[in-house]
């Protein structure tokens, strides 16, 4: 996902050039104050079908229960099964949430809940809404429905160029974004992960896919995870929708234009039969909420949210012992035996690799699982962790990167997706085969000092023993252990295929122009705009 930030930055740099002149002409455009009234959660009622369905016989009220979204077609799947069964209230916030075929339905699914009488509040990051402002703004007319957007831009809102044009001056608020990835429903089931709503974190895309990692979770993290939600809807760094880009049109219009733009993707029939099960051996929620109590995991859930504030610069001294970062680099401070750091994009920085080598003192094995440079969606974070790999490798961790075949070789990882390049975009750590990170937060100096993130601390080996199984599922589909040569110390590739073995001396998949790109700009990009 993050080479939209920089494709989409390098693509602006000669938009932004040519409004210059008119910028400091006119004037940067400010940011008027937020006028949001405040709006708490609903609280969860047993008397709800969703309540009833997530009945977990004998949980402990401080513990919650949990099933991993593994793949693609379940993690939708279990989004428009919570949506299509919601009695109250729908909470969903996203980074990313496009017009396209995935993006329509599930806008058109919040829109069908609440039409039922079903409160949906929508709370989207606005760096990438230029082109999903007009079809947001047309959901945002139907009753029950109100969108609001973080940290906006003010004015130009409709093109990119425009945007970045107005806000010249801005450029430090503007660069911090809210990458949080939630949703939850009657109060009682959420959903935490790596995925946006577009289609390639479905495996709907046609030029790239990810392959991700979500977890479902009921319980007493749920509320937690509400009033997180709360924190960020009642922010002043969120405005209404509606503010910043009043209707020019009648409601009726903008709801017959958010029918007609929708229309298709409501035809959609149920993604996956009853009998079916992911690789995992989990079974569709959809089919799983018909029949409870649902084949869930259980275990206490420790639930971290950073503060809205970090996007004002709160936490880029990195100092801030709260925020999701430090908080869980702290919990990787106490693994005794055995370290899986998963991470589409690795940048350890000064602090990270003091982490690694505490931990490689004490005896920690260490195993890092990123991906390839020709894997990867952001080839400058990619030439920013090429600095690390040796030192890493000299510590003793063993490093692995994940090819771009991945996603090709395996129908169960492929569910109804399109063949593309895969990415891995799984995000979270194991400690000790026990404590499972699972959240937005990437490890990089982004996540640490810049966006906002969310994510879950969950202590349950049956987890741990899922994530591995699914870690263990990609490399065998498609990766490259790396080693440091024996003649002189260079980085390698080590391929294993149909017990084939093939040693690359230079970076697998990737061509030489491109090579030589990656190495003239990493020396010119910091790490901390990456």
């Amino acid at each position: 996902m993050r080479d939209r930030v920089w494709r989409g930055r390098l693509r602006r740099l000669a938009a932004i050039a040519s409004l210059t002149g008119l910028a400091l002409f006119q004037g940067c455009a400010a940011l008027a104050p937020s006028h949001n009234p405040p709006v708490a959660a609903i609280p969860a009622s047993p008397q709800d079908f969703l309540s009833q369905a997530a009945a977990q016989p004998g949980l402990p009220a401080q513990k919650s229960a949990f099933r991993p979204l593994a793949t693609s077609a379940y993690a939708l799947d279990a989004r428009l099964a919570l949506i299509s069964h919601a009695q109250r209230s729908i909470d969903v916030q996203y980074y990313l949430l496009q017009s396209d075929e995935v993006g329509r339905r599930f806008l058109r699914a919040l829109r069908d809940a609440a039409l039922r009488g079903v409160r949906v509040r929508v709370l989207v990051d606005d760096l990438y809404t230029a082109g999903t402002q007009d079809l947001l703004d047309a959901f945002g007319a139907t009753p029950n429905v109100e969108v609001r957007l973080f940290n906006p831009f003010p004015a130009g809102r409709r093109l990119d160029a425009t945007r970045w044009g107005l806000s010249l001056m801005d450029f430090a608020r503007l660069n911090r974004r809210m990458h949080n990835k939630l949703l939850v429903a009657d109060g009682v089931f959420a959903i935490v992960g790596g995925r946006n709503i577009a289609d390639e974190y479905f495996l709907q895309g046609t030029s790239g896919n990810f392959a991700d990692f979500d977890l479902l979770l009921t319980g007493a993290a749920v509320p937690e995870l509400a009033a997180g939600f709360d924190a960020y809807w009642n922010s002043p760094r969120v405005h209404a929708l509606a503010q910043l880009a009043p209707p020019t049109e009648t409601a009726s219009v903008r709801q017959a234009r958010f029918e007609a733009a929708t229309a298709v993707a409501g035809k959609g029939s149920s993604l996956l039969p009853a009998s079916a099960q992911d690789l995992l051996g989990y079974g569709p929620t959809s089919a799983a909420l018909m029949h409870p109590p649902m084949k869930m995991l259980r275990g206490t859930v420790r639930v971290l949210v950073d503060d809205p504030e970090k996007a004002v610069g709160r936490a880029e001294g990195g100092d801030d012992p709260h925020t999701v970062t430090l908080q869980t680099l702290a919990a990787i401070a106490h693994t005794e035996r055995k370290l899986l750091l998963v991470s589409p994009y690795f940048v350890p920085g000064d602090r990270g690799m003091v982490a690694i080598r505490e931990g490689r003192g004490k005896g920690v094995t260490i195993t890092l699982v990123t991906n390839s440079l020709a894997a990867t969606d952001e080839s400058f974070v990619s030439a920013a962790f090429a600095r690390y790999r040796q030192p890493l490798l000299r510590e003793g961790v063993e490093v692995v990167e994940i090819s771009p075949k991945v996603l090709d070789q395996e129908a169960a990882i492929r569910g109804a997706g399109h063949s593309s390049a895969g990415r891995m975009h799984v995000k979270g750590f194991v400690i000790d085969r026990r404590i499972t990170f699972v959240g937005s937060m990437n490890m990089d100096f982004r996540s640490s000092r810049l966006n906002t993130e969310v994510g879950l601390l969950v202590d349950s080996p049956a987890l741990a023993d899922d994530v591995y199984r699914l870690i263990d599922k990609l490399r065998q589909l498609g990766s490259y252990q790396l080693r440091l040569s024996a003649e002189d110390g260079h980085v390698q590739w080590v391929e294993t295929h149909d017990g084939r073995t093939q040693v690359y001396d230079d970076e697998p998949g990737v061509d030489l122009a491109t090579q030589l790109k990656i190495f003239f700009f990493s020396r010119l990009i910091s790490e901390k705009l990456l």
